[in-house]
């Protein structure tokens, strides 16, 4: 155990002796693109250009060492450029907060092959309930249609009944 408790201190001395001089140096040397940023400052037009000149060489050696550390960024597919070239894509809509329920009205209801009553509602969207059972409508009736208890499924309560049924989407 006891070479354990001298090999670390001599590992972090190690350590540190090979990281100072590059973190000293990374901490003195200007980037590349601090430099570009700075030519900008430069009013006369023709010594503006060399300054950029010069200072895109650093750059350019710069990538190639983030390059030769990370490897080459990812290429692009030329009919990608164009097929996107000068669009201006908006941002995304913001996303909704999910629904508990949705209320609708029962716009008609037929039975599947099977007899289990499909519901049609007021909204568009088409029920059809996992489950047999015998609905009577008067017709119009609303319906609600929230998850299940535990969240598998939904389930489609017609009107005031005491019940609901177990139902998927279809449409």
């Amino acid at each position: 155990m006891n070479h354990i408790r001298i090999a670390a201190p001599a590992l972090a001395a190690a350590f540190l002796a090979m990281a100072l001089p590059v973190a000293v140096r990374a901490a003195t040397t200007p980037n590349a693109a601090s430099e570009v940023v700075a030519c900008k400052k430069i009013a006369d037009r023709d010594q503006r250009l060399a300054c950029f000149d010069k200072s895109s060489d650093g750059l350019e050696a710069e990538m190639k060492k983030v390059e030769a550390t990370f490897g080459s960024p990812p290429s692009v597919k030329a009919d990608q450029t164009e097929a996107t070239f000068g669009k201006h894509e908006p941002p995304p809509p913001p996303v909704a907060a999910e629904l508990d329920n949705i209320q609708s009205r029962i716009v008609s209801m037929r039975p599947d092959p099977a007899g289990r009553p499909v519901f049609t509602l007021e909204n568009g969207q088409v029920w059809r309930s996992q489950e047999n059972a015998r609905i009577h409508l008067k017709g119009g009736e609303s319906a609600t249609v929230s998850h299940s208890m535990l969240g598998m499924g939904y389930q489609l309560q017609v009107g005031d009944m005491s019940y609901s049924l177990s139902v998927v989407r279809e449409r």
